[in-house]
């Protein structure tokens, strides 16, 4: 064998190799298992994000650049140490790498910055092609997988549109609904289908407003999907809450929270 070697595990063939690598190999030689690393699709996505939070955003009096917000976007991903540096006077975080994320973590921390941005306080609005939606037949549509999970979705996304239907309520109040209602559904325990069920019939059951922009759909389809990533155990219910409060532009005590 080669000094360096590896594998990705696809089927049980693959499985049979990593197997006899082992009975093959020396004492002594290290073993690494670990996640496949994030994407160039989604380093790309995670970078045109950044630019577009450096060039909206003002952070507490100044303006910074795309790296900089890589590290405080990762910090608060990993709930960073932070320890005090050499130079007397200045703090260093831990663990800002993203080179190493797994396609998971990539995705949870694209997820963080599109909840950032859909918080009022610090309104970022991300320039993106919007993804045509299609709909199905009724039955619930499958969880996305790869990149295409991070993309936000129309309030129609996977369904009936309801954007025919009129609305008294404004599209802030719609918002706050439609991240209430939606929550109220995120049940975890108990039958999938039925669960996605429940929350499909949930997200039909709020009248989209005929003035509300598309943004304002991209948030609601952005909410369904965190809700749904709930029901499908795909994500931290904590963590979710807090992304459906930020794209409603709430407090997540609206929602159910506490």
């Amino acid at each position: 064998m080669t000094t360096r070697a590896s594998v990705t595990i696809n089927s049980d063939q693959d499985r049979a190799t990593v197997a006899r690598w082992a009975h093959q190999t020396s004492v002594g030689t290290v073993v690494t298992f670990r996640k496949k690393s994030r994407s160039t699709e989604q380093s790309a996505k995670m970078w045109a994000m950044l630019s577009e939070v450096a060039d909206q955003v003002e952070w507490y009096g100044q303006k910074l650049e795309a790296d900089d917000w890589k590290d405080i976007f990762t910090a608060s991903l990993r709930h960073a140490r932070v320890v005090p540096g050499i130079d007397k006077g200045t703090f260093v975080p831990l663990g800002m790498r993203t080179s190493t994320m797994t396609i998971e973590e990539m995705s949870n921390l694209i997820e963080l910055i599109y909840a950032f941005g859909a918080q009022p306080e610090h309104p970022v609005v991300f320039k993106e092609p919007q993804a045509s939606d299609q709909s199905n037949s009724g039955e619930a549509s499958p969880p996305s997988t790869g990149d295409d999970a991070d993309l936000p979705r129309t309030a129609s996304e996977g369904g009936e549109s309801s954007s025919s239907s009129p609305s008294s309520s404004s599209p802030v109040e719609w918002l706050t609904t439609c991240a209430r209602m939606l929550w109220a559904a995120t049940h975890s325990t108990g039958n999938t289908d039925d669960n996605l069920d429940l929350l499909n019939n949930q997200r039909k059951a709020v009248p989209v407003p005929e003035n509300a922009t598309q943004e304002e759909r991209d948030r609601a389809g952005s909410m369904y999907r965190r809700c749904k990533q709930v029901v499908l155990h795909e994500i931290d219910p904590a963590n979710a809450m807090k992304m459906v409060a930020g794209y409603a532009g709430c407090d997540v005590r609206e929602i159910g929270g506490e």
